[in-house]
């Protein structure tokens, strides 16, 4: 019998970083400032960056003097991380058994939408109890995700745009049963079959992720409406990053 990856797996291979090519290090050094705010570290601190991709967080994170570990579960991914950005160190592992020592970080990201890949609730909730067993008492985590409360209503349910000759079709829906957001991607290609792929994430609104992360022990310390600091609105920003420190 043919086994089929889960979605995590099939869709972050050579071609997420052309699908996604506006997620640049040029955007993410401008999100530097926030983070290191936000984790509130001293020079040399540990730092997490956790599903770090391509590792453009990471790299800028390193250069400001902390001593970062970037963590993914794609190869391809992992492989431009540690080709572009020699100061942190990457490691291959799924986010829900980290092969990391309890207490081991001072602080940890999780950023663009990285959190509740999972079909089933407690293994979401693991992940954020692993965020917890590696952090120190009184590390913080920061995470970025949709603002479900903004999203739904300005959800865009298909949209098509042209990459290196290729069209890209995207169809977004979301699924009020089983509470998820989801949207498939097609790529056409001239003279070969299309490419498919299917993402889905848990679609936790800002209560929701204030209580997941109170009940692993994490206090919710701020909430941003972006990476860049903006006040947090629910009914108008489209991201809701969390600060929550280790009790």
């Amino acid at each position: 019998m043919e086994h089929t990856p889960p979605w995590y797996v099939a869709a972050f291979q050579d071609d997420y970083l052309s699908r996604y090519r506006h997620r640049n290090k040029a955007q993410a050094n401008t999100e530097l400032p926030l983070l290191l705010h936000a984790l509130d570290l001293r020079r040399g601190s540990c730092v997490l960056d956790l599903c770090c991709g391509a590792g453009r967080h990471s790299g800028g994170l390193a250069r400001a003097d902390l001593c970062v570990v970037g963590v993914d579960l794609s190869f391809p991914l992992l492989q431009r991380a540690r080709s572009e950005h020699p100061e942190p160190t990457f490691a291959r592992s799924d986010m829900r058994q980290l092969p990391f020592r309890d207490e081991a970080f001072g602080g940890v990201v999780n950023l663009f939408t990285s959190f509740g890949y999972f079909e089933h609730d407690h293994e979401n909730l693991t992940v954020a109890r692993e965020v917890v067993r590696v952090l120190k008492p009184g590390g913080r985590f920061v995470l970025d995700f949709f603002n479900l409360d903004a999203t739904l209503p300005a959800l865009v349910t298909e949209s098509t745009r042209k990459v290196d000759g290729e069209w890209i079709v995207e169809c977004r829906r979301y699924d009020s049963a089983r509470k998820r957001l989801e949207k498939e991607t097609r790529i056409e290609r001239a003279g070969a079959a299309p490419l498919r792929f299917l993402e889905s994430v848990r679609a936790y609104d800002a209560t929701e992720l204030a209580a997941l992360l109170e009940s692993v022990g994490l206090t919710v310390l701020a909430r941003y409406g972006d990476l860049s600091g903006a006040d947090f609105d629910r009914l108008s920003s489209l991201r809701c990053v969390t600060l929550g420190a280790k009790q």
